[in-house]
């Protein structure tokens, strides 16, 4: 037999293969450094070997071992070249594995959209490829984005689903990495038992599989989970053993995270020179390798930590820096998206707005509010201005109103401005109410209410509490009576009205949010009042609320509410800027209901009949002049072909508020199913359409519920102004059919007369509350947006 023999070239690509694998085995143990440098010595091989695939791959892993290192340009360096040789050689997979790897530093980076489009264009080619691996790390590492964008239930379903592939494939590393994220996101979810389970699950894999990175990194998750528990020696000690793994490894990110998370335990344990060191240490590092997320976190930190120490005005200003900080972040994000990772933060804009009152900067704390809140909600806006006027914030965020803007706001609305702001305080569990007060005239009052003061209704509070806490703090308190005002109202008292029941929830929301600027608001009753309303103050009935004297607040005042004082500004710009084209009205009543399952897995179920808004659309479309949409006539795309050029849009049906779309954007309204759609306009839908109304009506059920955020309701409302309408009407609560027959009726006569939305709506309930006096029947609507209809 002949003897073969092994040419020079067989032998150095025999060789780089066997240095890549090593390179790769230093990389799972954490040795970085070691493996850099195998990694080099492997590339120079398969140069000089001609093996053009090994090369791409060694490229690659170069990238994914500087980005654990927090150096993110050499990071894109290699991976620009592993791609670029790739695309040479045909190499798709590794195209995608490669676009996988650019979407991770952009991660690392916070640039989440350039992230989110990496993983986006990888997953169908791996899919495509049968790279079962490659679609569990896109999952995997698309669950961390929603999990800092701060969706954690949405990172959850990502994690799972990832950790059955691995599963699947059988590989224990991945698993126990994916577990530690499934800890993760039930951490942020705030269901701790569960994540310090995952963690310790993923702790002994890791230990297991000797990857030196995940045993680091858990020990600082599970820190986390003892600092909440607020057994902070036992935080410190994971934390610290943490740091000694990655200080070892060299992976600097997780050394900021760690020094970060110590500065945290010393703050909440009062040592604040020791908290500030870590928090000086981690920012030091985090701002070396551009973790802009991470210096939105430690900016926030330090500030809270330097306020709580009595250093106010140096609190001020890295309160203002992690901010900016922070709104780097959204640009190029989708509308969702903005207003996850808004909510994940929002709580620095509170502590600036103490920090500022502390100063007497009353001013300056409303801009910050306003800085603080719908910022979503004004882009998305924004974008129905006239193509200029729009093009002008294509590129950029539009910049937060000032004092002299909000005091244009308030002449120009005609109106009185109230403005609410929810603090917590960190230290204590009481927070504050910060009320501003903005008139016509300019004249601006800042009143501020301790929320404490809800301890002695608390016996009250307690059976709308969502756990029995018998220490929860105020503004829990607070939420709770929120509840119980509306519980109240919706109780199903028919024989004895509710003005002759001790109304003591109603009568303290007034004490509460009324009361303290009573002197403030306008005397004359036709005078208009705007209430901008913070987390659950959304859902007060402002119409409903009752004085000393008994007396509703809408016999007082003229009502509307908004979600931002920078919302009324760019609608009316919006509404100056765009000529609207419309063709009378729309009308729709009591469609034939769709059958539809809420939940994947359930029974469909129809919705049931409304023969009162079958009258209600026929008496009002007589009134404009127009035919209504009557049962399997008022299908889902009938609406949609004529609701863009509708000048009024009155839609009497159910609605709903699923999330129907798995968007996150919640509210239906219930129309005809056809062989064209399933009779579900979604708000997802809603948002993509182009109104032109000037008033859209939503007679339905609680159409003016959702999910509270930081941006405002997310529901409904928010997708019918955001496509374009003036003004919504809504309604809070389930209300009586003939009563809402004739609220709605009145409004309509009145309309024409006076010539505004919030008059002729206050003139309709007054009407309506002479035959129905239960405030259930009549105080459930409200106006949101621009009032004047001339």
């Amino acid at each position: 037999m002949p003897v073969l023999a092994q040419t020079g070239e067989e032998s150095l690509a025999q060789e780089a293969r066997r240095l890549y694998e090593l390179g790769y085995e230093q990389t799972d143990r954490g040795e970085f450094q070691e493996a850099l440098a195998t990694f080099e010595r492997a590339l120079a091989m398969a140069l000089q070997g001609g093996d053009r695939n090994l090369e791409g791959v060694i490229l690659n892993d170069i990238a994914v071992v500087y980005r654990i290192l927090g150096d993110y340009p050499q990071a894109l360096e290699f991976l620009n070249q592993a791609f670029t040789l790739r695309q040479d050689i045909n190499d798709t997979s590794g195209i995608g594995q490669t676009l996988v790897n650019f979407g991770a530093v952009y991660q690392s980076l916070a640039d989440y959209p350039q992230a989110l489009d990496y993983y986006q264009q990888a997953l169908p080619i791996l899919q495509g490829e049968q790279e079962r691996y490659g679609e569990a790390v896109i999952l995997t590492n698309m669950g961390e984005l929603y999990r800092q964008l701060g969706q954690p239930k949405k990172a959850l379903g990502s994690f799972e689903n990832a950790l059955s592939l691995f599963e699947e494939e059988g590989d224990r590393f991945a698993m126990g990495i994916t577990l530690a994220n499934i800890g993760a996101a039930y951490d942020a979810l705030g269901e701790l038992s569960p994540s310090l389970e995952f963690y310790q699950k993923s702790l002994a894999i890791a230990t297991e599989v000797e990857d030196n990175l995940g045993i680091g990194q858990t020990w600082i998750n599970i820190g986390a989970i003892h600092e909440k528990l607020a057994d902070y020696p036992q935080a410190i000690q994971a934390y610290q053993q943490g740091l000694a793994v990655m200080m070892e490894l060299g992976e600097v990110d997780s050394i900021g995270q760690a020094f970060n998370n110590l500065g945290s335990v010393h703050r909440l344990m009062g040592d604040y020179a020791q908290a500030l060191d870590f928090y000086e240490r981690a920012l030091e590092i985090r701002e070396n390798i551009g973790n802009r997320a991470g210096m939105a976190v430690t900016l926030n930190n330090k500030g809270v930590a330097l306020f709580e120490s009595g250093k106010i005005p140096e609190a001020t200003e890295t309160l203002y820096a992690g901010i900016d900080v922070l709104e780097s972040l959204r640009p190029g994000l989708s509308d969702i998206n903005k207003v996850s990772i808004f909510d994940k933060y929002r709580h620095t804009y509170g502590v600036l707005q103490k920090a500022l009152i502390a100063q007497n900067q009353a001013e300056k704390a409303l801009t910050v509010a306003e800085r603080g809140r719908a910022r979503a909600f004004v882009e998305l806006i924004a974008k129905r201005l006239s193509p200029a006027a729009a093009q002008e914030f294509s590129d950029r965020q539009i910049p937060p109103p000032t004092i002299q803007d909000i005091q244009q706001v308030a002449a120009e609305q005609n109106a009185t401005l109230v403005e609410y702001s929810i603090v917590v305080d960190n230290s204590s569990k009481n927070s504050a109410l910060f009320i501003w007060v903005v008139k016509p005239t300019g004249e601006i009052t800042f009143r501020e209410v301790d929320l404490s003061q809800l301890e002695g209704f608390r016996d009250n509070l307690v059976p709308f509490l969502v756990s029995e806490e018998t220490d929860a703090p105020s503004e829990t308190l607070l939420t709770a009576l929120v509840r119980g005002s509306r519980s109240f109202i919706t109780e199903t008292q028919p024989s004895i009205p509710r003005r002759e029941i001790d109304p003591i929830y109603l009568k303290q929301l007034h004490e509460l949010l009324i009361a303290p600027i009573a002197d403030l608001l306008p005397q004359t009753p036709e005078e208009k009042v705007i209430f901008i309303p913070h987390q659950e103050l959304f859902f007060v009935p402002f119409p409903a609320l009752i004085d000393e004297s008994d007396r509703y607040l809408i016999e007082k005042h003229t009502i509307l509410t908004s979600p931002g004082i920078q919302v009324l500004q760019i609608a009316r710009k919006a509404k100056r800027d765009r000529p609207r084209k419309t063709e009378g009205a729309l009308v729709v009543g009591n469609p034939v209901m769709p059958i539809f399952a809420r939940n994947p897995g359930e029974e469909a179920v129809g919705l049931g009949n409304l023969p009162a808004a079958e009258q209600e659309a026929t008496a009002i479309a007589a009134m404009l002049n127009t035919q209504p949409l009557i049962g399997s006539e008022a299908t889902e795309t009938a609406v949609v072909e004529r609701i863009g050029s509708a000048g009024i849009v009155h839609l009497a049906t159910h609605g709903l508020l699923d999330d129907f779309s798995e968007s996150g954007l919640l509210g239906a309204i219930a129309l005809a199913p056809s062989d064209r759609d399933d009779g579900l306009l979604t708000s997802e839908e809603i948002i993509g359409l182009e109104l032109n109304a000037g008033l859209v009506v939503l007679s339905a059920c609680s159409t003016g519920g959702g999910s509270i955020t930081g941006d405002g309701i997310i529901g409904l409302s928010r997708a019918v102004i955001g496509a374009g309408a003036e003004s919504v009407i809504v309604s809070l609560w389930t209300a009586d059919d003939q009563a809402t027959a004739q609220l709605m009726e009145e409004f309509y006569r009145v309309l024409p007369q006076t010539g505004d939305r919030a008059v002729a709506l206050r003139q309709a309930m007054l009407a309506t509350m002479q035959q129905y006096p239960d405030v259930k029947k009549w105080a459930a609507f409200t106006l949101i947006g621009e009032s004047a209809s001339r």
